[in-house]
């Protein structure tokens, strides 16, 4: 009886159909370059060389960083809130790049925060609108001006410098 049990359990084992399991291999929205210390290389709208960090989309949807918080600084009291008053400029579309330029000039529009970054190295923090949970950040090394940094694109949880910055696209 153990016998035919055993054979009638394979024939269901190997008869039964594979199912197909795909992974999710999306990593969400990551900062993946910044540049520290800008002197001449690559100017914002108003032609100002300023400090900027580089966002990606690696989701098959676009999403909207309006309303998310952007700091410098772990455990800040006080992180700067993207205003969500313009979507059509805080919305990374899927696979896509997005600037938030670091210079403390607000009235250059919704991508320009409050928040300036340190050539000494510091941290770059994104928050999610409940101003709490970390969406993705980076502590980085001192910095060289005009030589950015972001991550490998061979493999991306890995850092290297850049001499030619890459910003708003593949690195």
């Amino acid at each position: 009886m153990r016998k035919y049990i055993l054979i009638i359990s394979s024939l269901f084992l190997f008869s039964c159909e594979e199912e197909d399991i795909q992974q999710n291999t999306s990593m969400g929205l990551l900062i993946n370059e910044f540049l520290a210390s800008n002197d001449a290389c690559c100017p914002d709208q108003s032609n100002d060389y300023d400090d900027w960090v580089e966002l990606y989309n690696d989701t098959q949807d676009p999403i909207d960083i309006g309303g998310m918080y952007f700091t410098d600084t772990p455990d800040d009291d006080n992180p700067y809130q993207i205003p969500t008053t313009d979507p059509s400029k805080t919305t990374i579309p899927s696979k896509g790049y997005l600037l938030i330029w670091c210079d403390d000039d607000q009235e250059q529009g919704p991508l320009h925060v409050s928040k300036k970054l340190s050539k000494g190295g510091e941290s770059i923090i994104l928050l999610s609108q409940d101003k709490i949970t970390v969406i993705d950040s980076y502590t980085y090394p001192e910095q060289t001006t005009d030589i950015s940094m972001g991550r490998d694109p061979d493999n991306v949880t890995n850092w290297i410098f850049f001499e030619n910055p890459t910003p708003g696209s593949k690195n």
